[in-house]
C-alpha cells in the first residue's frame, strides 16, 4: 500500500475511533472552549504558553482563519465517545526531507485528566499518522517537571531523545519511529 505524502495527508480530515475518544475535524463550535482552554492559567503552564490577552471576538476572528486557511499544520479535535468536546492533537513542525513531525495534544477539561484519554487519543492519532503517510519519526516535547505527560508518552511507545529549552522553560524531547509504532502494534 501506497502512503500518501504529507500534502496528501494534509488535505484529509478523517474521524478516528479510539477506545476512549473520538478524534473528528475542527469546527468553529469548538472555538469557546479553545478559547476558555488558552485563557486557563494552569493550562498555559502545562502548555508552555502565556494565557490570552485578548477578546473572545478576536480569538474567533483567528481560529475561524485558522480553520479555513490551516497552512502546515494538521489539528483535530478530541471528543469523548459520547460527544463531549476536551481537547485537541496536532501533527506540525514538518521536516519534510527527514520524514518526521512534531505532534502534540492537550486534554482541555480537567475532569478527563488521569482517564486514559489523553493516551487513547495519543495512540489512535499516532497509528493513524504511521499508517496513512510517508512521516517515518514523530517527535513531541513535554515540560521536564511534567512526569504525568511523559509517563502517558511512553505507554504510548515514544521514548526520550533530547532536551532543549526555550526561555525559563526545560522541555525533554520524546520520539516514536514507524518501527517502534508497528512492534508495540503486533
Amino acid at each position: 500500500m501506497r502512503r500518501s505524502t504529507i500534502f496528501e495527508f494534509l488535505n484529509r480530515l478523517p474521524t478516528l475511533t479510539g477506545k476512549k475518544v473520538r478524534l473528528r475535524p475542527r469546527q468553529l463550535e469548538d472555538a469557546a472552549a479553545e478559547y476558555r482552554w488558552r485563557s486557563d492559567e494552569e493550562l498555559c503552564r502545562m502548555d508552555a504558553t502565556d494565557p490570552l490577552n485578548f477578546t473572545f471576538n478576536e480569538f474567533l476572528e483567528c481560529y475561524s482563519a485558522e480553520l479555513e486557511y490551516p497552512g502546515l499544520s494538521y489539528t483535530l479535535a478530541v471528543d469523548t465517545l459520547d460527544g463531549i468536546h476536551i481537547g485537541d492533537c496536532s501533527l506540525f513542525n514538518f521536516d519534510l526531507p527527514g520524514a518526521t513531525a512534531e505532534t502534540g495534544i492537550l486534554i482541555g477539561e480537567k475532569a478527563y485528566w488521569g482517564q486514559g484519554c489523553g493516551m487513547d487519543a495519543v495512540q489512535t492519532f499516532t497509528s493513524y499518522i504511521f499508517e496513512t503517510s510517508d512521516i517515518e519519526k514523530l517527535l513531541l516535547r513535554t515540560l521536564d517537571w511534567n512526569k504525568r505527560a511523559q509517563k502517558c508518552f511512553e505507554k504510548c511507545g515514544f521514548s526520550p531523545c533530547g532536551n532543549t529549552a526555550y526561555g525559563e522553560y526545560r522541555f525533554i524531547i520524546m520520539e516514536i519511529r514507524r518501527q517502534q509504532k508497528q512492534k508495540n502494534v503486533q
